[in-house]
């Protein structure tokens, strides 16, 4: 199963889930699908917000990760690769310091996977290590690099003295609070520690998170190599309105009761992503004719762009 067949399928789910519809795809297109709920067509394209990766040393990694994982596995299931992480090597008999080797990282996945009833996610836990050095006893501030750079002012109010948090090895945390707020007290107490000039490693985990799929086999990586989401805002908006531009005009030309556009993010967490900030910017004519712009992007879907009430099918009269 390809990105795109995983968006279609994720969209389609949650359109029947959230409108109590019965959508189920008659025939497959180059881009997308037309399904049928009774007397009611859809039209839908899917398409990913980032270029497709022409890196083959990538590609291949991933293809036969995605082949080891799968081996014996008896679900079908979508791994989300977090924005700027590795794909484990497989050739690699341990990995870097404080990560696991892929022998270890595909068996998490599938233990995971295993657990996981129909359409469910959660998340495969990584161990990755953050860095704190304490740089002077004067002053009181933490200045961090990598993922955890959003919550700096959690926790440099409790700390005294001047640090350095490296979470660079971290790149999508678990959903629950709970953990963020622990994490943020496990840093605060090694702050307290910490003598001027050394440094602590604190554990943690990253999320990776895996969903379970139709299917009985198979397993779809989506994800693109790390540099390839450098400035990835400006690449979005740039991507986003040729993308509208595009399949505007071709769903419209459809015969079909409703129109939707699939779009597949490659954000850390859905509400992260700045795709609704980049459609605002842009003239309404490029989406006219659309009921549905959505985002798919870590295993959840949300609405750029839905249709008023009165306006669907099973909506009218």
């Amino acid at each position: 199963m390809s990105e795109t067949d995983v968006c279609l399928e994720l969209f389609l789910d949650w359109l029947n889930r959230t409108h109590e519809r019965r959508f189920r795809i008659e025939t497959r297109t180059e881009a997308g699908a037309t399904a049928r709920d009774g007397a009611i067509t859809l039209a839908v394209e899917a398409r990913p917000l980032l270029e497709p990766t022409q890196n083959r040393e990538w590609l291949a990694a991933r293809d036969a990760l995605q082949e080891q994982i799968a081996a014996g596995l008896p679900v079908a299931i979508a791994l989300w690769l977090p924005a700027g992480a590795e794909l484990p090597v497989l050739s690699a008999a341990e990995g870097p310091a404080g990560e696991p080797s892929a022998s270890q990282f595909t068996s998490l996945v599938r233990q995971t996977a295993v657990r996981l009833g129909p359409r469910e996610r959660s998340h495969v836990p990584l161990p990755v290590s953050l860095f704190l050095r304490k740089a002077s006893d004067a002053g009181g501030v933490v200045s961090v690099t990598g993922a955890l750079n959003p919550y700096w002012a959690r926790f440099t109010e409790h700390v005294r003295g001047a640090y350095d948090l490296d979470s660079t090895r971290l790149h999508r945390l678990p959903e629950s609070d709970e953990h963020l707020q622990q994490l943020i007290q496990t840093i605060i107490d090694q702050a307290a520690q910490l003598d001027a000039g050394r440094t602590a490693e604190i554990q943690t985990i990253d999320a990776w998170t895996v969903q379970r799929r139709r299917g009985r086999q198979g397993v779809t990586i989506i994800g693109v190599p790390p540099g390839e989401i450098d400035d990835m805002g400006l690449t979005v908006r740039r991507n986003l309105r040729r993308l509208l531009a595009g399949s505007g005009p071709s769903l419209r030309g459809r015969e079909a009761h409703v129109r939707a556009l699939a779009l597949l993010g490659y954000y850390p967490r859905i509400e992260q992503e700045g795709a609704t900030t980049a459609m605002r910017g842009y003239d309404p004519v490029l989406y006219s004719g659309l009921d549905f712009v959505c985002l798919v992007a870590d295993g959840l879907v949300t609405p750029l762009i839905e249709a008023p009430a009165g306006v669907l099918p099973w909506r009218r009269g």
